[in-house]
């Protein structure tokens, strides 16, 4: 361990100027709450410090005032006793005057310089002035267009300003030199001061105004030296130069820092061998010369991820295109939908009054099945009463006048049910040509529907296949190991360069952000091909109930083809019918005159009345046929007309549930749409990040290759000789400062700790 803690102190003294040397000049923007983090952080510190001793322990802080040029004016000395084990009295002692308790009401008694004050278990803080000489200090100079001028002359000036700050450390005039670390914060006004830059310091900047901060170690490397000429090479600054463009200058308000902390954080046992520490300069020259490889590759990465920029941007572009002209279309789609569930409803609608219609023409068809029936049974008595007639001829000659009077009114009846008959098979033969007509109609109608709901069936399954290699493409690019291996060799670059920090989390997001817009896209997609399984499945439906539809409008067609088949024979046979009645009622009228002419032309006529009713009988038996053919037609018309409304209105909710759909995938295609368009206007930001980052690698990677060059190699040519002697030195710089704990005094045994402000007196 000890070993260790002495490495740590020796590279931090020799490269400390190196580290400033190397930050120089940046500008970062900084948060209050960076601050405050770090100042609860040394709180805790100083408070686990102190909470470890039993003894009362002494915290000094020295403010001087001081002009422009550094000079001292005048010193006031805060101490805080803090009363760790919270004793009655606390023993101290102090070279101050005016000592004032300045929070509370404690008091002090003093005998030669020793003071005792009535703890009463508290902390003491108190204040007192002092003429001492403190053993550090500093020299402000300035300079306006290359000429040294005094602040006073500045006032009012504008031009090319430099402020240079020499630091000075006299502890050694009082026989043992004290490390310090002195550091400068000035506060200069973003509306007078620009193009601000410092060495060995950095520039924070706020927005309205810019924060330097400089450093140095003063008579360090003189201290060095003296045990080593090595050392003379490092550059191991006590001075540091800020230089700014000025407008109508005023005062700058400055603070300075000097403390021995960072010195006393260092164990102080003595280095038992050499051997880890020579090991430890090998190491840092391989780690060094490995970091020199690896910012140069990063460099030739970063180049070639800005040369591919523009083809992403291009496919970027190209994909924002297409999910605009996705989303214009599924506004037609939509649009289409509405028309197709409207137009379902009236089809539903429609079906639903054609099934009453099948209903009623089924109750027709039945009646008539029944009427053809009765007329068959008629004709067949008809054709056994023309044969009762053809043989009352033949007994008619001795019953004349009895048969001629009971022909006249058997002939008359015929002649009126011949004609009530006939008029019937017209109608008849009418209402079949309709339905035959309506039938096929209705069957070139269904066959049409048929075929769009097949092209649109078509249509939805190429969609859905188009959607489906969308999400497939899209996913692929999300889930692509790529972004994550940028963004992971990102972090570890800002670990390297936290200067670049706010740049490469500028990168980082605008990667993560296309990501998540790609995530986005893709979620859309899976909206799409939902969407499209919908549209395949009700397309599927109606074509398969369109089919059934057809069939059964199939059925009625031939049905009424039949019908009216038989409709034509039946009128034809009762026309024959009607024109024998017509001959028989007028031999009828002239059988008193002819009676022996008319006996042989009523033998004749009864003969022909026979075979008529023969075929009218005959025909009336195809008739009944047909009308039972017709029945049972019209019972599956009106059968398959009821699945047919029903497959119509399952269209109808379908068409309903399309049209739902099609509006859901119109507004995912709108989500895609604007995630496409929100990605595409991120590509301008992520490529100037992208040049950002490769302009920032290439600094990096010459930065790497001087601070290799003029500090590792020069640092481990230090430990490449004898540094026996150089290690003594650190090792007494190292006792000189945990041994320095107090400015105005300090009791015996005491712990406690000193820093020295100096404040601008304005």
């Amino acid at each position: 361990m000890k070993n260790r803690e002495y490495r740590v102190l020796v590279t931090l003294a020799l490269m400390a100027s190196l580290v400033v040397g190397n930050i120089a000049g940046t500008s970062v923007n900084v948060q209050a709450a960076d601050n405050k983090d770090k100042s609860t952080e040394t709180k805790k510190t100083s408070e686990t410090k102190t909470s470890s001793s039993a003894t009362p322990a002494k915290d000094e802080t020295v403010y001087v005032k001081v002009d422009d040029a550094g000079n001292q004016k005048d010193v006031t000395v805060s101490d805080q006793l803090k009363n760790i084990s919270s004793l009655g009295t606390i023993d101290d002692v102090s070279d101050l005057k005016d000592i004032k308790n300045v929070k509370g009401d404690e008091t002090y008694s003093e005998n030669n310089g020793k003071l005792v004050w009535q703890g009463d278990k508290k902390d003491i803080c108190y204040q007192g002035t002092t003429t001492k000489k403190i053993p550090v200090g500093m020299k402000v100079t300035y300079e306006l267009d290359g000429k040294k001028v005094s602040a006073d002359d500045l006032e009012g000036k504008s031009g090319h300003l430099k402020i240079h700050y020499e630091y000075q450390n006299t502890s050694a005039d009082s026989g043992k030199y004290t490390p310090f670390l002195m550091a400068t914060g000035l506060l200069m006004d973003g509306e007078k001061f620009s193009n601000v830059t410092v060495d060995n310091g950095k520039v924070i900047s706020d927005g309205d105004r810019d924060i330097v901060i400089g450093m140095g170690l003063p008579q360090l490397k003189e201290q060095f030296t003296s045990v080593s000429s090595k050392v003379d090479d490092l550059d191991i600054p006590d001075s540091f130069t800020v230089e700014a463009d000025v407008t109508d200058y005023e005062k700058v308000e400055a603070v300075t820092v000097a403390t021995n902390e960072v010195f006393n954080e260092v164990g102080t046992d003595k280095f038992d061998s050499l051997d880890e520490l020579k090991d430890s300069m090998t190491e840092l020259q391989d780690a060094s010369n490995k970091l020199v490889s690896g910012s140069g590759e990063l460099k030739d990465g970063l180049d070639t991820l800005l040369s591919s920029s523009g083809t992403l941007v291009s496919g970027i572009d190209q994909l924002a295109s297409g999910g605009n002209t996705l989303a214009s279309g599924t506004g037609s789609l939509v649009s289409g939908a509405n028309t197709l569930a409207d137009g379902s409803k009236s089809l539903a609608s429609g079906t639903s009054q054609l099934a009453s219609g099948a209903e009623s023409l089924n109750a027709g068809a039945a009646q008539v099945a029944d009427g053809a029936k009765s007329a068959k049974d008629g004709a067949g008595q008809l054709e056994s009463g023309a044969q009762a007639l053809n043989d009352g001829v033949a007994q008619m000659q001795s019953q004349v006048g009895v048969g001629v009077s009971s022909l006249s009114d058997g002939v008359g009846q015929l002649s009126d049910g011949i004609g009530q008959a006939t008029a019937g098979a017209t109608s008849l033969t009418e209402g079949s040509k309709q339905v035959a007509t309506g039938a096929g109609q209705v069957r070139d109608g269904l066959t049409q529907a048929q075929a769009g709901a097949g092209l649109l069936k078509d249509g939805a399954d190429q969609l859905q296949a188009g959607a489906s290699g969308l999400q497939t493409d899209l996913n692929t690019i999300a889930n692509s190991e790529n972004s994550n291996a940028m963004i992971a060799g990102l972090e570890a670059l800002k670990q390297a360069v936290p200067e670049q920090a706010g740049t490469i989390d500028q990168i980082i997001a605008g990667i993560q952000a296309q990501q998540t817009a790609i995530s986005q896209v893709a979620a859309g997609a899976g909206d799409l091909v939902t969407g499209a399984n919908n549209l395949a499945t009700g397309a599927g439906n109606l074509s398969a109930s369109l089919g059934t539809l057809g069939a059964g409008a199939t059925q009625v067609a031939d049905g009424a083809a039949s019908l009216q088949e038989g409709a034509g024979t039946l009128e034809g046979a009762l026309g024959t019918l009607g024109a024998g009645a017509n001959q028989l009622q007028t031999g009828v009228g002239s059988m008193a005159n002819q009676l022996a002419a008319g006996t042989k032309q009523l033998s004749d006529g009864t003969g022909a009345l026979l075979a008529g009713t023969q075929s009218l009988n005959s025909g009336l038996g195809t008739l009944s046929a047909g009308a039972g053919q017709v029945s049972e037609g019209s019972a599956a018309l009106s059968t398959n007309m009821k699945t047919a409304n029903a497959g119509a209105q399952s269209v109808a909710s379908g068409a309903s549930q399309l049209a739902s759909g099609a509006s859901q995938l119109n507004s995912g295609a709108g989500t895609l749409s604007t995630g496409l368009n929100t990605l595409q206007s991120s590509t301008g930001a992520l490529v100037s990040g992208v040049e950002q980052l490769d302009s920032g690698a290439a600094e990096l990677n010459s930065g790497m290759i001087q601070f290799n060059e003029e500090g590792i190699e020069k640092l481990v040519s230090v430990f490449d000789g004898d540094v026996d002697s150089l290690l003594d030195k650190a090792n007494e710089l190292l006792d000189a400062s945990k041994e320095y704990k107090n400015f105005s005094g300090i009791a015996d045994g005491m712990d406690g700790s000193v820093k020295f402000i100096f404040v601008s007196d304005k």
